[in-house]
């Protein structure tokens, strides 16, 4: 039998790095010098010092530490959203929650379509946009809680917003790759309960939904990133895999369209019904009217049926021959009938063949 040969400290001796450690920091600290383990937040001076500047990151893109830039460049589009890189912009957006500030520079944000955030999201990442949706489900998450681990970026009992539904603009359009409309998704720090009002449904694990049409709003937030899920096609019924966008807001505000508004079978359908309305009122009245004048008698006066007025002197008529020839007839009418019979005699109209 081998024997092992055992190399073991002796009983109350401290290995010889433990006792170099321990000198450092009490040499360190006598000295003032402050000994630190943290990741840096600026970045590392060199000779030619230049802004870190990842290429995975718009050129609009809100001011970063150092760190932030670092944890968004190791993040990757397609993969889940839950990742340190996430976490970090959380924290991060969270600074930018103020409504009144947020409210003055919202008109002035980009509002890019999906598409555009799908295929170029390094244009776009860590940018502030605009975006008007249609809310159909909310969840809220709460950090340390289910399976929403806790973070050093957001700690424990930190509240979010989970919201999915239809970027609006997206309806009807035509894009390549995408189905015309394209789910969104987005991470609120704003509670949206108030803007969305009562939910249609609120199912055990808290998620609500709002009916076939949602609830529409609309938001400013900072684009994140894209990440890739597996979704049950609404027409073949079988599973497919689709992109979607993902996007941390920091301010949400009502929206003055309507939910359904931009629809474009919605409104082809009201439009239909609406004139299938007029065309039935315009044959009601027409019909209505065709037995007014069908009832009414002869000579009542209703429309259609005026009373004959002769323009004669119908009293004369019942006169003798003597009295009706001294009735004095109109001279212009003599002076007519004349000029005719002189006329004919000339032309020689009256001869007999």
């Amino acid at each position: 039998m081998k024997t092992v040969r055992s190399f073991r400290q002796p009983k109350g001796a401290l290995p010889t790095a433990g006792i170099v450690a321990v000198l450092c920091v009490i040499a360190f600290k006598a000295a003032g010098i402050e000994v630190t383990t943290t990741e840096p937040t600026t970045q590392p001076a060199t000779a030619t010092t230049k802004p870190y500047m990842p290429k995975n990151l718009s050129e609009a893109a809100i001011d970063l530490t150092y760190r932030q830039k670092v944890a968004l460049s190791a993040g990757r589009d397609g993969a889940h959203w839950r990742e340190k890189a996430f976490y970090v912009m959380l924290a991060r957006t969270a600074e930018l929650v103020d409504p009144e500030a947020s409210s003055k520079e919202f008109p002035a944000l980009e509002s890019p379509a999906i598409g555009s955030l799908l295929d170029y999201p390094n244009r776009y990442r860590a940018q502030k946009i605009r975006v008007t949706m249609r809310v159909h489900m909310t969840e809220e998450y709460v950090s340390g809680s289910r399976n929403w681990a806790p973070d050093r970026d957001w700690p424990r009992g930190k509240k979010l917003w989970h919201m999915t539904g239809f970027r609006l603009s997206e309806l009807g359009a035509n894009s390549e790759k995408k189905t015309p409309a394209q789910e969104i998704v987005v991470f609120s720090l704003v509670d949206p309960a108030e803007l969305l009002g009562k939910p249609k449904a609120v199912s055990d694990k808290g998620a609500c939904t709002y009916g076939q049409y949602g609830k529409t709003i609309e938001l400013a937030g900072i684009f994140y990133k894209t990440y890739k899920d597996e979704i049950v096609d609404s027409n073949s019924k079988r599973p497919a895999k689709r992109d979607f966008p993902v996007v941390i807001a920091y301010h949400l505000k009502a929206s003055k369209v309507t939910s359904h508004e931009t629809d474009g079978s919605t409104a082809m359908r009201n439009a239909v019904i609406v004139v299938v309305v007029a065309m039935m009122g315009l044959l009601y009245t027409v019909r209505k009217r065709a037995k007014q004048v069908k009832a009414a008698p002869i000579g009542s006066g209703a429309a259609g049926n005026v009373k004959y007025t002769p323009l004669r002197n119908v009293e004369e008529d019942n006169l003798p021959n003597e009295e009706r020839e001294t009735q004095p007839v109109d001279q212009d009418l003599v002076n007519a009938v004349q000029a005719f019979e002189s006329k004919r005699n000339t032309d020689g109209t009256d001869d007999k063949s």
